[in-house]
């Protein structure tokens, strides 16, 4: 074999083994120290860049996430969100793992269609990113799921 393929294998070779996700590249089950108790104040998410999710308990899939709290309540935004496989398996349920730095939480996610509770997430989300204000409408192609431990 010779030395630049062996090169080019190796940032690929966790998604082989079926590790959680890398960057944009989607992975399997999620490593880390699990964490059982639950958990009722996600402000230490603000520490974190990103999350990681784990969907479809039986084969997983996970993949890396904008995650951020209001007022201590977990959120999880997906821009073009239709037709994406992770959001897919979470509409046949609502289980989920969440992987903040390497601790890793049994959660609930489900997707909020109220839009007060949208616009609230949506403008904490973009003073997260360091964006520039006001913040404008959230696209039509946005979903915004609440996480909640279980």
């Amino acid at each position: 074999m010779n030395k630049r393929f062996i090169l080019l294998l190796l940032p690929l070779l966790p998604l082989l083994w079926g590790v959680g996700p890398w960057d944009r590249l989607p992975g399997g089950i999620l490593n880390g120290r699990s964490v059982s108790s639950p958990v009722n104040d996600w402000s230490f998410v603000s520490e974190a860049g990103y999350c990681e999710v784990e969907t479809r308990p039986e084969y997983p899939h996970s993949v890396t996430v904008n995650c951020w709290h209001v007022e201590g309540q977990l959120y999880i935004g997906c821009m073009n969100c239709d037709g994406k496989v992770w959001s897919g398996y979470l509409s046949r349920g609502d289980i989920a793992r969440v992987r903040i730095g390497e601790r890793i939480f049994p959660v609930s996610m489900q997707r909020v269609i109220d839009d007060e509770e949208i616009a609230r997430a949506w403008l904490a989300r973009w003073e997260k990113m360091g964006r520039a204000e006001p913040a404008p409408q959230w696209p039509e192609h946005y979903w915004l799921y609440q996480v909640n431990s279980r």
